[in-house]
């Protein structure tokens, strides 16, 4: 479950909040796995009985630990703190562990909602969708979104929403899901 509630402001509410698919993170374990495979096959080829055979265990171990680091640890807190948030006034990106950074639109700039999905990601009911606005900064690329059909109608729901609030005032009730 992602916690957006920080990310609220006081007159909105929360429509939909998600993380990019966990397909994201295959590479990333594949990789890890390889790395300890490898490091756990040299430990084993390098002699016991000597004394630079321990300074190698341990350099390869130490190696091994520097790049799992590196190309699986870096990349789970990346994906980790990437959050995509729909509430009844803005669609927002939020990333970033240790420098964050985020974007917003406001439902009333949204201007289209596009999808795109290749044969895989729809196998795996993933892709990614494009908020363009009317605003200066053009688009919002949302990339490796679960259900990117189902997000693009909820964003458009939303959107319709946030219209008619404007057009008959507050009186509609917010769409949530």
């Amino acid at each position: 479950m992602v916690n957006v509630d920080r990310h609220l402001a006081d007159d909105e509410e929360l429509v939909h909040a998600t993380r990019q698919h966990w397909t994201q993170m295959v590479g990333e374990f594949v990789v890890l796995v390889l790395v300890w495979a490898v490091a756990g096959a040299l430990v084993w080829v390098i002699p016991s009985g000597q004394d630079w055979g321990t300074v190698a265990r341990y350099g390869v171990l130490g190696l091994a630990v520097v790049v799992s680091v590196w190309f699986w640890l870096r990349p789970l807190l990346i994906w980790r703190s990437t959050v995509y948030i729909v509430t009844t006034k803005r669609v927002s990106v939020r990333e970033g562990f240790l420098t964050k950074t985020g974007h917003s639109i406001p439902l009333a700039r949204v201007n289209d909602v596009e999808f795109r999905a290749t044969l895989w990601e729809r196998v795996l009911r993933e892709g990614t969708l494009t908020i363009q606005s009317g605003s200066e900064h053009g688009t919002l690329a949302l990339k490796h979104v679960p259900d990117p059909e189902g997000l693009q109608g909820l964003i458009y729901a939303a959107v319709e929403d946030e219209q008619r609030s404007h057009q008959w005032g507050s009186a509609v009730p917010p769409v949530t899901g």
